[in-house]
């Protein structure tokens, strides 16, 4: 008698032959199909070996496997798949928490595969954070973006594009946002459709319609808006952000998670003050706890953000999320509070704890320039160094040569 492997061995021919078959009859295949099915199911109980079951019904066996393998291909192809995207002409694959920089003369296109473009001013530099298959979460380090996301009948489209202190909603649109790292100044300019804007600078989200544009600096004490933008309807501005008083009229008040994913960030921050904060801190996850401190940070005292961010990095000590609340305790540090040997510590964690994480470029030139304010000339000439061998074109590239200079 046969041992196992044989059969097994003799098994794996008899598919193979059968795969080499050619089928093409619709109505052989159907009753081919139907035949086998019963035939199986009156055989299954028999003793018959694996070779010569096989053997008699190999172009059945080919049915049953193109069968499941088309099953199986379209189940993938089907399946929503975090978007992917290409930088430049050539198309060459881009990979998110890279420095994506444009030529000093030029611009540069970053295609996404669900047919989103992003195009870089001359000189220009962001990173692509993150992506699912919604959208994108895109940090604009400094310069000028030309943005053009595409629309979808669902509308299910989510894109995140932060900048300094400001954060810009996106679902489907076109705009132009402009941000000046070292005077923290920001232009948004919408062509078409709607985005909202959040930020320290501003009271509360603002929506900034086709046809308008908002500039802020969060270094002056007033910020300035245009006539064009303090001229939007109201129902507009409903559209975009609705109060929380509009919510009376709906069937129930939504969670601060709900908030929260709506891109209500200020409603969500009082919604889980409401259902006591460090309670709502102790038991979400590492997401939404993040995005909570976050949100936080822009609307709501320091010490919220603090706390959100405390909890997380106790709760989760070797996440992701842990390292990236270390990296906005240190910009609070130094933002917040100008407690610059703080700030130093907090950024060195998070370098220690993502060595080739996605805000690695931003985290270097943060570090050195508090270790320069902070007083520690010897780290700083040493993160100048290694700022520069990895980032020389970066956005603190000329201070760090600044520093080595001295």
């Amino acid at each position: 008698m046969e041992c196992q492997e044989t059969k097994l061995e003799n098994f794996g021919t008899a598919v193979r032959e059968a795969l080499a078959a050619e089928i093409s009859s619709t109505d052989e295949i159907r009753q081919a199909r139907d035949g086998f099915l019963c035939e199986f199911a009156a055989r299954s109980g028999t003793k018959r070996s694996w070779t010569s079951w096989a053997t008699a019904n190999r172009w059945r066996i080919l049915l049953l496997t193109s069968a499941t393998t088309a099953g199986v291909v379209a189940l993938w192809a089907f399946s929503p798949r975090p978007v992917t995207f290409q930088v430049g002409a050539v198309g060459a694959t881009g990979r998110t928490g890279d420095l994506v920089q444009a030529p000093a003369k030029g611009p540069l296109p970053l295609r996404f595969s669900e047919g989103s473009q992003v195009t870089l001013h001359e000189g220009s530099h962001l990173r692509v954070l993150a992506t699912d298959k919604r959208g994108a979460r895109v940090l604009i380090e400094d310069g000028t973006v030309d943005v053009s996301i595409t629309t979808t009948r669902t509308g299910k489209k989510h894109w995140n594009f932060e900048a300094g202190p400001f954060l810009v909603l996106v679902t489907g649109t076109k705009f132009t946002l402009t941000y000046r790292a070292l005077e923290r100044s920001f232009g948004l300019s919408t062509q078409e459709g709607q985005v909202v804007v959040s930020g320290a600078c501003l009271s509360s989200p603002t929506p900034v319609a086709a046809g308008t544009r908002l500039d802020l600096s969060c270094l002056t004490p007033r910020t300035v808006q245009t006539a064009s933008l303090e001229a939007l309807p109201a129902s507009e501005y409903e559209r975009a952000v609705p109060s929380a008083t509009s919510g009376k009229a709906s069937r129930s008040t939504p969670t601060w998670h709900e908030l929260l994913a709506a891109g209500r960030l200020r409603e969500a921050v009082h919604a889980a003050e409401r259902a006591n904060f460090t309670r709502v801190c102790q038991t979400t996850s590492a997401k939404e706890l993040l995005a909570l401190a976050d949100a936080a940070r822009l609307f709501a005292p320091t010490a919220r953000a603090v706390t959100a961010l405390h909890i997380l990095r106790q709760r989760f000590p070797s996440s992701a999320e842990a390292a990236t609340a270390a990296f906005a305790l240190g910009r609070i540090a130094f933002e917040r509070k100008h407690a610059f040997s703080e700030a130093v510590q907090w950024f060195a964690t998070y370098l220690q704890e993502q060595p080739n994480g996605p805000l690695h470029g931003d985290c270097v030139g943060r570090l050195l320039e508090a270790r320069v304010r902070a007083g520690d000339k010897t780290g700083a000439r040493s993160d100048a160094e290694q700022y520069l061998r990895r980032f020389p074109e970066g956005p603190y590239a000329s201070e760090a040569r600044g520093i080595l200079a001295k």
